[in-house]
Parts: C-alpha cells; structure tokens; sequence
C-alpha cells in the first residue's frame, strides 16, 4: 500500500514553501504531491518532463498535482493514470491541506474510504507552527490547536524571525501534543525523511507511544493525551464494543487514537487507529515490536479522561468473561 502523509498547519504557517523545498529534493522522485492550488508550488522554474490536466512530472519523478473535486477523486485518478501508462509509479504520496483546514475530514477519507483502502494507507500527519504568529493562533483558533494535537511531528517555521526565540513556544506545543517531536526550520528547509516514518509499523507505533507514558493535559485547550496499558490478554468482542461505544458518544472529542492490542488467541499484536468516529479496520501484524507483549493504547481527547475510558474498557471486559 502507498503511504499517504499529511502536512497540515494554520494560514501562513509556511506549508507551500516547505513543500516548494521539498520538492526540489532528489529523495522525493518516487512521490505524489497533492495540493490545493497547483500555481502556489514554485515550480515554473524546474525542469518539466510532461504535463497533463492538473498534473505535471518533475524531471526528477515527483509528480504534483491540485485537488480536483475531491482527496478520493484526486488520489484515485492518480491510480488509473499510472495504471494506464500516463504517469510513472508512485511510492508515496503527500496531501497539503489548507490553512483553515480541520485535519480531522481528511483522515478519516484515508482511513474509511473503501475506493483509498485498497491501494493507500495513512502514514505521518506533519504540522508547520508558525513562530512569530502561532502564539496567538493558538489562543483564537480551534483548527489551530487541533492541527496541533493530531500530528505525529511539528515544524517551527519562521525561528529566524522571532526574536524572543521559539522555546515558549515549543513549551506551549508540548502542552498540546507531548507525543510529537519539535524541530524548527528556516526557509522551509527539512528533509523528506520527515514527512514519512520509514520503519515498519511496529517501530513506528513504539516510537510513538515512547512519548505518550505520562498524562499530559492543556488547561486552555482541553486537550488531554495519555496511554492506557494493559498487560493481561484482551477478549477482541470487548475492546470492540468498548471502542465503537466510545466512538459512538464522545467520536468529537476523540482527537486522534493509536493502538497497539495483545488480544486474547492472536499470535501478533492488533493495530487500531482512529480519528474521531472512524476506526480503520484493525490489522494483525506477524509480531511484536518489543518483548513487551503489552496492551498500549494513546489518545488525544478533548476532554476525556483515562480513568473514565479505562473503566468503562474493563467494564466490557468483565461481561465478556
């Protein structure tokens, strides 16, 4: 399956000029960039092999394109294009949102449209947080926050434009999301590494979940990130009925959930991952990421509580017994 990052970030927080950096790399041949308005991305001056409707090839592979209609529309037409002849295979594909954007819709495409489900699978969200503006954003906006929250990795765009410096502001991001890693940039400088994970699924959810042992809470956003661990073998029926009920009556607040499930009579770990009141369909993997056959569930809530979730979970669990 085709790996499909996002980069997401609040109006002028620098998203077109990382990618318009981006896409002069070598290592990003093999990708599919996907934006908004096609004019934006500074690339009248590079090199163009051949040119379709909407779509052009870099000289170097990389094949960008604007949204026509919709993400489905977009990303399966790149499919039949390729399946045709018309453009060279992708490995990867990169989808900018826009600035006003709630992250959240374009997930949940990724992770429940059966036409997507076939060929791609959601990989890294990437939000820029602008270093002389974003202080306030976060105060005004709720998009602003919420592209915060969900992300697997922040950019600090502008560093060299603040001139108090940008730890307050990495503090601040902290507070929001303690499971990203932060790194600031000038001039949209960042390696293409960024925007995809490059392990395997297993290493890649470790990762993440190293972050997320504590509980963190944002007083001014709500915003709560937190893991729940569970040694002990789980019944599938249970955890099941526990997600979709929690998913049923609080899916709003249900920012972003990751999890990896030591489920009772399967050999390797089940991933669950989820945006809101989406769940991609579980997947067994062939093994373990460590020789911690653990339980390890992370979310990102907006006011929802780990003793609330882990309650009603073990509730679920005693009835399945």
């Amino acid at each position: 399956m085709i790996p499909v990052s996002i980069i997401t970030g609040f109006l002028g927080s620098g998203k077109t000029t990382l990618l318009n950096h981006l896409v002069r790399q070598p290592r990003m041949g093999d990708t599919a960039v996907i934006v908004n308005e096609f004019g934006e991305i500074g690339i009248d001056h590079l090199l163009i092999e051949q040119a379709f409707e909407d779509t052009v090839l870099l000289e170097n592979g990389c094949i960008c394109c604007s949204i026509r209609g919709d993400l489905v529309d977009t990303l399966t037409d790149l499919k039949r294009k390729v399946g045709q002849g018309e453009l060279p295979p992708f490995a990867r594909a990169v989808v900018e949102t826009t600035g006003l954007a709630d992250p959240a819709p374009i997930l949940q495409t990724l992770i429940s449209e059966d036409r997507l489900r076939r060929d791609y699978a959601l990989d890294r969200i990437v939000s820029t947080v602008d270093a002389v503006n974003a202080p306030g954003q976060l105060e005004t906006f709720g998009e602003a926050v919420k592209q915060v929250a969900v992300a697997d990795s922040l950019l600090i765009t502008k560093s060299d434009l603040a001139n108090g410096g940008v730890s307050a502001l990495q503090h601040r991001l902290g507070e929001i999301n303690a499971n990203a890693p932060i790194a600031a940039i000038e001039h949209g400088k960042a390696d293409p590494s960024v925007l995809f994970s490059g392990t395997t699924a297993q290493r890649e959810f470790s990762d993440w979940f190293d972050h997320a042992h504590d509980h963190h809470h944002d007083a001014e956003s709500g915003i709560n990130s937190f893991a729940i661990v569970i040694d002990d073998p789980l019944p599938w029926a249970a955890v099941k009925a526990w997600l979709e009920t929690v998913a049923s009556l609080r899916g709003c607040d249900l920012l972003r959930v990751k999890g990896l499930l030591n489920i009772s009579g399967r050999s390797g770990p089940v991933v669950v991952h989820g945006v809101q009141h989406v769940f991609h369909t579980p997947v067994e993997l062939r093994e373990w990421p460590d020789a911690a056959r653990t339980t390890r569930i992370v979310f990102i809530t907006r006011g929802l509580e780990r003793t609330a979730l882990e309650n009603a979970l073990f509730t679920y669990v005693a009835e399945a017994a």
